[in-house]
């Protein structure tokens, strides 16, 4: 199969007529390495790291309330804690940004270029036959050519 999906469906079949789920996987083949250059954009970062300084400034406002006497109310306080985390926040995504958010980064994953359905040898007659008179998989998920071209087990 090309897709991770269509793999999928196709084990889906093979388990709704009897199959073992056990005894199916779904393998990558066809290795290749793709590469990325993953760069955050600074406005997009400062901003998300502001929101979380905010939501931990009042986190820590709210505490600071319950637990310790202070000359300003309870709401200064909250006000406070929000104003400091969203500097302290923006600060740091700024610095993450600026520093450490490099495009010339590049990114590298393995990635398969197609799906692969494997079962024990034993079961593999049954999966061909319940391949071959599929009329709902037959739209171009399943190789046929590789289903017939399958090693076959010998009786002896």
């Amino acid at each position: 199969m090309s897709r991770y999906d269509d793999a999928q469906r196709t084990v889906e079949y093979l388990r709704s007529y009897g199959m073992q789920a056990r005894s199916l996987e779904i393998v990558g083949a066809g290795l290749r390495q793709a590469t990325r250059r993953r760069a955050v954009p600074v406005v997009r970062l400062t901003a998300t790291t502001a929101l979380q300084g905010a939501a931990l400034g009042v986190l820590a406002a709210v505490f600071i309330t319950l637990v310790a006497e202070t000359t300003l109310t309870g709401l200064a306080v909250v006000v406070w804690g929000f104003v400091y985390g969203v500097l302290v926040g923006a600060l740091w995504g700024l610095f993450r940004g600026l520093v450490r958010n490099r495009p010339e980064l590049v990114h590298t994953e393995t990635l398969p270029t197609r799906y692969e359905i494997r079962c024990p040898s034993e079961e593999l007659t049954v999966a061909q036959t319940l391949l071959a008179d599929a009329a709902d998989v037959d739209d171009g998920r399943v190789d046929r050519e590789v289903i017939a071209d399958a090693p076959q087990r010998d009786a002896a």
